[in-house]
């Protein structure tokens, strides 16, 4: 398969579907010289997209990477054996892309360790199979922040159902995150989820950071990235849509957050041990266990009081956590008198505001 690192037009490739229209379909941004104005190459941008059985979806993510107009392009698609139309759409691409293949595999992380191996850009992001890129100059600004010595480059995600109809997820997680260091990451109980498709990282960070854990299902992308906050980048956080990701009911991101809990912690728990200092480390891990008691504390409602001291005793760490106050305060004086109270210092706090 021939690597083509071209800006590609719309005459390029191949016809988009009948009755699709717009971005990616019958737009495209300007292309950009083959050569920046010193004479020297762009930088190489690597994008892996993993899939499976996602053909619904996977030509509009493949149009608006090519379509990029960028001139030094490194993208490849790891199939793992799709049953739907998936082969056929990359096929009719193929000739564009720098590496693909459809065969058994041991899941999404596994495929994403397998398109690494095939990476030979300065920058590296994957981009899942039922997103795309939004905003047709994505590639242009990652190259010029990574121009700039910037190594990790977050931008925002545009949230839409599966009729590309913007949707609010959360007021913490809507498709922005904060600037978050190594340690304010590592703590799954408090910190924001990246943005993981507006994600792009030096490559020179992310190959000490793979392979990554084929036995992960949830949090694959979490581990990556604690693993290059851990190195302290250059950081940067652009509130510019550079993605649009669909919520169509099917992603691993709309099934419920216990789900994934436990993962966290453990790659959490794990990265701590590697990269904390001895004292830094045992109080993570205190923490991390404490959290982990009062969510189940929480689902298990209601609580008795004598059940909460039970807890208590062994483990007085507990009572630093406001969560496990109020609980203990509601088990104390019941549900109704609580929510009663609760709403009491709700008003006084927006009275004195």
């Amino acid at each position: 398969m021939a690597i083509v690192n071209t800006a590609l037009t719309l005459q390029d490739l191949p016809a988009p579907p009948e009755g699709k229209t717009g971005w990616p379909w019958t737009e495209q941004s300007e292309t950009l010289s083959d050569r920046m104005p010193d004479g020297s190459d762009w930088p190489k941008i690597s994008i892996v997209t993993p899939n499976y059985n996602y053909g619904r979806f996977l030509e509009e993510t493949i149009r608006s990477v090519l379509l990029q107009g960028y001139p030094n392009l490194d993208y490849i698609i790891i199939d793992g054996g799709s049953t739907d139309n998936s082969v056929e759409i990359i096929k009719k691409y193929e000739q564009f892309l720098a590496y693909w293949v459809s065969e058994n595999d041991d899941g999404q992380t596994d495929s994403i360790n397998k398109g690494y191996t095939k990476c030979t850009g300065d920058v590296f992001a994957w981009l899942n199979s039922d997103d795309s890129y939004e905003n047709p100059f994505c590639l242009q600004d990652i190259a010029e922040l990574y121009l700039q010595g910037y190594q990790f480059i977050v931008g925002e995600c545009l949230n839409v159902d599966r009729n590309d109809k913007q949707i609010k997820i959360t007021e913490e997680f809507n498709g922005y995150a904060p600037p978050q260091t190594f340690d304010q990451y590592l703590r799954f109980w408090s910190f924001i989820p990246l943005p993981q498709p507006c994600v792009f990282m030096a490559k020179e960070l992310t190959d000490s950071s793979f392979p990554l854990d084929t036995i992960l299902y949830y949090g694959m992308d979490y581990q990556l990235f604690l693993r290059v906050l851990s190195q302290k980048p250059k950081s940067i956080w652009v509130k510019k849509v550079w993605v649009k990701f669909k919520y169509h009911g099917s992603n691993k991101t709309m099934r419920p957050y216990n789900n994934g809990l436990i993962e966290l912690y453990e790659i959490a728990s794990s990265e701590a041990r590697k990269k904390l200092g001895f004292l830094k480390n045992i109080e993570f891990q205190v923490s991390a266990k404490d959290f982990l008691i009062i969510k189940d504390k929480i689902e298990s409602e209601p609580n008795e009081i004598g059940s909460l001291l039970m807890t208590l005793l062994p483990r007085p760490t507990l009572v630093r956590w406001g969560l496990f106050v109020r609980l203990m305060l509601k088990a104390l004086i019941g549900k109704e008198k609580y929510l009663l109270f609760k709403g009491k210092v709700l008003d006084a706090l927006k009275n004195n505001h």
